[in-house]
């Protein structure tokens, strides 16, 4: 049977119809089931990231995530069902004694709406004539309607075993979820067809979509109705609002709470709050289950509103609430079908139309194609085009020619990103304790310092990409196109395949083409094959189909740039159909793997959080063994966990990393996530692309031997400001215009200010000239050109014939060994005509080859204009040439690169260059830098196995010859060397390397879209010198890191040991919860935030990288810690103690005088400690001492802060503090001294002991 659009969807159709059918037949069943797979798929990313730690158990992994699964259900049923009875038994209390029908009289603006206002009227005569009718009523109802709901909670045991049934289902789609879902699509892949992914992508994205609709609307109702209670002034609205919200996961679920609660406000004569709680949640419920829910499902799922809404409207009415899932998703899956079968018939018209689109699905070789043939295939014209009609219904069907990059991350994703690692969890986790225990006011302190921290990060990284996607616009490309006989500009994004385009010397090529016409044309591509010699192309059919791209020489490729000639290209393909669009493709499976400073603050939150658990714990048993309150205790442990926490940490990340970003961008670099910079600071080795990034990538004469005398040339780049000199002192210069103008009019490029329209050697060579005073333009006046032979492969030279009076001057420039064999003679210094001696010239081209110049040779002759006709063949007057000159070449190395090399080698970075050059150039370059090692180039290599390659890794300086695949192979073996590398690149094959290393630096200027989208860092100024910038700049965010992390640790372990030791002691706790949080966000928020921007030390660059497997909490650094810790726990302790025991004798003062001299002495201890946490090994009383202006702005506002605590009456009230005298404060500020004059003793004393 002929396979007809209809035929092809009927499986599309079966399956919403199964769908339908099975849900209708197995309700029971498949309901059970759908609750179990949405409580899988919610808990999924918690599953696989506790397979990860259990090192790919699978069985483990489901059992232990079920049962924490079932005990979160069982704890959550349980603590609301006895909070909500609770709650239940006082309002009925409530309701009972405080409705009197006597006292209650209608609000006025009732009584002012006709008709509510007069039926309201006439309900409450009624209750006032029938009172005891009307109140028993009344009491009987709430009775039943208390004898229903604990009924209810009595019956609640027969949904234990479909509960079972549930975690049963749950356990095992967890254990077995990846291959039951490797089978299912293998069984779907026969039954549904080549659509099969469209149907199955719609079913789960809209499954997906209604999981996050209905816990987005939940949370939603859940905020917007403890907001009424709280207004509405009813008890517990905390309580009330998380009721709220988890019976809101259910449509109109939520009114179960808000008519009570309103009807009881009301019957209680509080008329105005209940009528406005009413309104308020009549609104709210509304809005959110009808228009709110809808529309995130919709805008989730790509389903329009609508079709969402009746699939919600008609799934509810159908299966109940199991229809709030499968209604949308049969709906989405019919929409799919409708979809699909809109494409078949699209792609019926777009196939019975092909005369304005041909089918390319399967191309034919181009390059084997003649020019006419080509064009024909394409349905194009040379000289016309493609008309504008066309080009749009091409642009249609092929799409964008763009290649794909994966889409911008949305801003609720970048902003829960922020909560993924472990410390922040762990805090959130202890704020939700906080918060259940009843210390809502330190939960939300808590929960205040995270969301603070999250909105730091999430607007560095927004910023950060909208700043690439700055660069991206402006490094947009334009081209040259011919439509309906008409020569447009255009985005190269409108191109399509059959479009003529025009370019010139300098353009960038847009897409992959085939030549049609050209002149002398030379492209380099060494964005796609990493070749950074120059091509030159021709517009001839070339064989075999099989050829490869590298060889296709009448083929042009996106991303490529036109060096020198022009030439007419039809478009062959265009966005993700290029050769680099195929290469990007490639790299969408590689992932980012966590940064050395991800590592170790995930492993440091881990170990505080067991520490803290182990406080929990022992509190717990010495509260057992006393027989103390459990609540008290648990909030007592709680709090004490909490100080065990480093909450800071996370937001000093952030803001230390943010600040780096901030000055890497101001240094031209962008860095693309915050922790990159990081990761720079450990680097050990970076390998780095020779042109552009050590060298200006600017070719320029640095050589000449005439006349038997060799000058050195001065200057950088295209600047025409400099001199030619003679290399030897003593010797005068000679007159240089006999070799100087042939290079100015040899020559088919020009320059515009400081920048060269064409090839880059022509244009190093007009600057040579221009420094010997020739004027381009002025010579061209004098000397017209009147024939040209272009530079060719095979014969290799150039040469312009210029007419002067009845002269035709030929000027010719190419390679030494070549021009040398067609000349005869060479001019003396006296100007004097000598038989030509090669054996000297080529030794001497030999000589400056060797120091890594490209040597061109230049020549001359003088012919009779008589005896010269054009329209001959040109080759036959290339022959007795007068030798003028050797010129060398080179792409000179940046002024400031051998610095930042030399830096790097102090700092024990090990600089690795990688190019596409030859090893004498490669090596003539390095040694300029001041690189010393061995030279290897691709071949030799591609010799070596893993092994081998491993043993001579290190000793490797320069690699030349490399191609773009090689450097990923370098990557890993430095990799298993144990280094943390740093690779740079800018073509699309280097890609993978810049996923490989441990950090990818792209280049901004030369780069391509492939490569900068790989990379961690992108280089707008494309300079190696920027890269030591941030290779210091991440020391110093180490340095800094760890300073925070002395200084927050050696804190809360002085807190832990205070308040452990206070009742061991017999003492009282010495600060409130509040106090705790105070001194430990608060407080350590300003010095700590401080610390994350002081500079960056003299001699981090004169230290090894460390290295990153180090732990920032060392045993030796932590027992440094913990003598800081011990002396603020002892004289806190101890000033708490002669308070309590002396103070009070003499003074007469209580319990809360001396908590609160306790509690500023630890505060106290903070101010001094900040300083040992600058200086570990040092004095702090360097000359540094006064640089960072915040931290004194940080110490004196804490200090502030803390007198405001003390005697601000309403402070006192809040922190449960009472006034110091003077000489309280002084006896504070003595004890808490303590701990800086120790430190400094003791740094001292071992300076002395080392000598």
């Amino acid at each position: 049977m002929k396979n007809t659009p209809i035929r092809q969807l009927i499986p599309g159709i079966l399956l919403a119809g199964l769908l339908l059918l099975g849900f209708m037949v197995l309700h029971e069943f498949l309901l059970t089931l759908t609750w179990a797979l949405i409580i899988a798929y919610v808990a999924w990313p918690a599953y696989r990231c506790l397979r990860h730690r259990l090192n790919g158990n699978a069985t483990l992994s489901a059992a232990l995530m079920t049962t924490m699964i079932a005990a979160v259900i069982f704890l959550i049923v349980y603590w609301l069902a006895a909070m909500l009875q609770d709650e239940l038994k006082t309002a009925y209390q409530t309701l009972i004694s405080g409705f009197n029908p006597d006292t209650y009289r209608l609000p006025d603006f009732i009584k002012r709406i006709p008709w509510l206002g007069n039926t309201a009227q006439h309900w409450l005569d009624r209750v006032i004539d029938d009172r005891a009718g009307v109140a028993a009523q009344f009491a009987g109802w709430a009775q039943q309607w208390s004898g229903e709901f604990a009924k209810f909670l009595g019956g609640i045991g027969q949904y234990i075993m479909k509960l079972g049934v549930i975690l049963v289902t749950v356990f095992f789609c967890f254990r077995d979820g990846d291959e039951g879902v490797r089978q299912l699509n293998q069984g779907l892949v026969r039954f549904l067809g080549k659509y099969q992914h469209v149907y199955l992508q719609a079913a789960g994205h809209t499954t997906r979509a209604v999981v996050y609709g209905l816990v987005l609307a939940a949370l939603g109702q859940g905020m917007l109705a403890g907001l009424g209670y709280a207004v509405a002034g009813v008890q517990a609205p905390v309580l009330l609002a998380t009721v709220t919200a988890l019976l809101a996961l259910i449509p109109m679920g939520a009114t179960l709470v808000w008519m009570p609660i309103s009807i009881m406000l009301i019957l209680t004569g509080q008329s105005w709050q209940g009528v406005g709680l009413l309104l308020w949640g009549f609104l709210v419920v509304s809005t959110v289950d009808n228009v709110i829910r809808p529309l995130v499902i919709s805008g989730a799922s790509r389903v329009p509103f609508l079709v969402v809404l009746f699939g919600v409207l008609g799934g509810l009415t159908t299966f109940g609430m199991v229809g709030l899932f499968l209604g949308p998703v049969i709906l989405a899956v019919l929409l799919s079908v409708w979809q699909s079968w809109l494409k078949l018939q699209q792609h019926e018209q777009d196939t019975s139309g092909s005369a304005s689109a041909p089918d390319l699905d399967v191309q034919p070789g181009w390059h084997t194609l003649p020019v006419e043939a080509a064009l024909a295939a394409q349905q194009s014209d040379s000289a016309i085009g493609l008309s504008q009609t066309a080009a749009a219904d091409r642009l249609n069907r092929y799409g964008p020619n763009r290649l794909d990059e994966k889409p911008p991350r949305p801003v609720w994703h970048l902003l829960l990103s922020q909560f993924k690692s472990f410390l922040i969890l762990v805090l959130i986790v202890a704020a939700i304790l906080a918060a259940m225990i009843g210390d809502l006011t330190d939960g939300i302190v808590i929960l205040v310092v995270v969301t603070i921290n999250a909105l730091l990060g999430f607007y560095q990284e927004f910023q950060a990409e909208k700043s690439l996607a700055a660069l991206k616009n402006m490094l947009a490309l334009q081209a040259d196109v011919r439509r309906d006989g008409r020569t447009v500009e255009l985005p190269a994004e409108q191109l399509v395949p059959g479009d003529i385009v025009i370019l010139e010397p300098g353009d960038k090529i847009p897409a992959d083409g085939r030549i049609i016409s050209c002149q002398t044309l030379e492209v380099d591509e060494s964005a796609l094959t990493g070749e950074s010699v120059p091509v030159t192309k021709h517009q001839q059919p070339i064989e075999p189909i099989t050829l490869p791209i590298v060889e296709r020489s009448n083929m042009l490729y996106m991303n490529n740039a036109v060096t020198r000639g022009r030439a007419e290209m039809l478009v062959t393909a265009t966005g993700m159909s290029t050769e680099i669009g195929k290469l990007a493709g490639l790299l969408a499976e590689e992932k980012d793997g966590d940064t050395p400073l991800q590592i170790q603050l995930d492993s440091l939150g881990k170990r505080l959080a067991l520490i803290a658990v182990a406080i929990i714990g022992l509190l717990f048993m010495s509260a057992l063994w006393r027989g103390e309150p459990l609540i008290q205790t648990a909030f007592t442990a709680i709090a004490l966990a909490v100080a065990a926490i480093p909450e800071g940490l996370p937001a000093v990340v952030t803001v230390t990393l943010a600040l780096g970003m901030h000055r890497m961008a101001r240094q031209r670099a962008i860095v693309k996530r915050l922790s990159a910079v990081e990761t720079l600071g450990c680097t050990t080795v970076i390998c780095t692309d020779k042109t552009g990034t050590l060298t200006v990538n600017k070719m320029t004469a640095r050589s000449i031997f005439y006349k038997g005398q060799s000058y050195k040339v001065n200057g950088e780049g295209y600047d025409t400001v400099g001199d030619i000199l003679p290399s030897k002192e003593g010797i005068a210069a000679d007159d240089l215009a006999d070799l100087l103008l042939p290079l100015a009019l040899c020559n088919n490029s020009h320059l515009q200010g400081k920048q060269v329209v064409g090839d880059p050697m022509e244009g190093a060579l007009l600057v040579l000239a221009a420094k010997g005073g020739i004027d381009q333009d002025q010579a061209i006046l004098q000397l017209p050109r009147i024939a040209e032979i272009p530079f060719d492969a095979e014969h290799k030279f150039m040469a312009t014939f210029h007419q002067q009076g009845d002269q035709i001057k030929v000027f010719i420039k190419g390679a030494p060994e070549v021009l040398l064999k067609l000349s005869q003679s060479i001019i003396d210094n006296n100007g004097n005509s000598l038989p030509l001696k090669q054996e000297q010239l080529l030794a001497q081209n030999q000589d400056m080859a060797g120091t890594g110049l490209r040597v061109l040779g230049v020549a001359v002759r003088t012919l009779p204009a008589g005896d010269f006709n054009a329209d001959n063949d040109l080759f036959q007057y290339i022959q007795e040439l007068t030798f003028v000159a050797l010129v060398g070449l080179m792409d000179p190395p940046r002024p400031e690169a051998r610095e930042a090399i030399k830096l790097c080698q102090q700092a024990g970075i090990a600089v690795k260059m990688i190019t596409g050059d030859q090893k004498v150039t490669a090596f003539a370059i390095a040694q300029e830098l001041g690189l010393a090692g061995e030279v290897i180039e691709g071949e030799e290599l591609a010799g070596l196995d893993d092994d081998a390659l491993a043993a001579r890794i290190n000793a490797i300086t320069v690699f030349a010859r490399i191609a773009p695949e090689q450097k990923v192979r370098i990557v890993k073996a430095l990799k298993i060397d144990g280094h943390v590398v740093a690779m740079t690149g800018d073509g699309v094959n280097d890609a993978p390397a810049l996923k490989s290393a441990d950090i990818g630096i792209a280049m901004g200027i030369t780069g391509t879209d492939v490569a900068r989208e790989a990379a961690s860092m992108i280089l707008t100024d494309d300079n190696f010198a920027t890269i030591v910038k941030a290779v210091k700049e991440g020391r110093g965010i180490y340095d800094n890191m760890v300073k925070f992390v002395r200084f927050q640790l050696s804190t809360n372990i002085g807190a832990i040991l205070t308040v452990a030791g206070a009742p061991l002691l017999g003492l009282p706790l010495p600060f409130t919860a509040v106090q705790l949080l105070w001194i430990n966000i608060i407080m350590d928020g300003p010095p700590a935030m401080s610390l994350g921007v002081d500079p960056v030390r003299t001699g981090s660059m004169d230290e090894a990288p460390r290295n990153p497997e180090s732990r920032i909490l060392s045993l030796r650094r932590f027992g440094n810690l913990f003598s800081y810790g011990l002396i603020m726990a002892i004289g806190t302790l101890g000033i708490l103690y002669y308070d309590l025991q002396i103070g009070e004798s003499l003074s007469g003062t209580g319990a809360a005088h001396a908590t609160t001299l306790a509690f500023t002495t630890f505060v106290l201890f903070q101010v001094f400690n900040v300083f040992n946490a600058r200086a570990e090994k040092g004095t702090t009383f360097n000359r540094h001492f006064c640089a960072n202006r915040w931290l004194w702005l940080a110490i004196f506002g804490v200090v502030l802060l803390q007198i405001l605590v003390i005697h601000w009456p309403i402070a006192q009230l809040i922190f449960h503090t009472t006034a110091l005298t003077k000489l309280d404060w002084l006896m504070a500020v003595g004890v808490a001294a303590s701990v800086l004059v120790v430190e400094e003793l003791r740094k001292l004393l071992r300076r002395v002991i080392t000598g």
